[in-house]
């Protein structure tokens, strides 16, 4: 399973095109995602979607659901469903900044993760996102009767995924900056 995945990634750092088009999901399900929370906010007390809130509380969960009008519910079904698709694209479009960069400027490191699919790694926040959204999505169908045990895990996976895409965030930072400076070292010293 994880091979497969890999492979597709390692095609996508290798094609310029479809760089381009994981870009494109990935910068354009985030503004989807950000405009619908933004219309989403006088049908809700003006709260954001649970998504966006990346301080909640699972109590807040119940009390916010209290407020939503009928048209907050049909948008955040609207919103989770673009929800699915944004992390995957995140997380594809760093996994291929990893690939691109260590098979350009560190190869024995990219070896080590092509050998091992490590860039796969890079899906674990996505992993968590789609959990976050399934617990989210059994609490909304279930009020006005309170879950409280699936609103909870909700929050733990939430707090997983954020935890999980710092970490995918710095590392890949941290790949890109020892890029840049490998790429710098090589034309000053020829």
């Amino acid at each position: 399973m994880l091979k497969p995945i890999n492979q597709f990634i390692i095609r996508c750092s290798s094609s310029p095109w479809k760089f381009a088009l994981l870009f494109a999901g990935f910068f354009g399900s985030l503004q989807a995602l950000l405009f619908i929370g933004e219309k989403f906010k006088p049908y809700a007390n003006g709260a954001k979607p649970f998504d966006l809130q990346n301080s909640l509380h699972s109590d807040q969960i119940f009390m916010q659901l209290a407020n939503y009008s009928d048209k907050a519910f049909g948008l955040y079904y609207v919103f989770t469903t673009i929800d699915y698709f944004f992390p995957l694209f995140a997380g594809l479009f760093l996994a291929t900044i990893w690939a691109y960069v260590l098979r350009h400027n560190l190869p024995g490191w990219y070896e080590y993760a092509l050998r091992r699919h490590l860039f796969v790694l890079l899906l674990i926040p996505a992993l968590f996102d789609w959990l976050e959204n399934i617990m989210l999505l059994i609490t909304i169908a279930a009020f006005p009767a309170e879950l409280s045990a699936a609103a909870d895990t909700a929050v733990i996976m939430k707090q997983t995924k954020l935890a999980a895409t710092t970490v995918a965030q710095i590392t890949t930072a941290v790949i890109v900056i020892a890029g840049i400076a490998i790429t710098i070292k090589r034309k000053l010293t020829g």
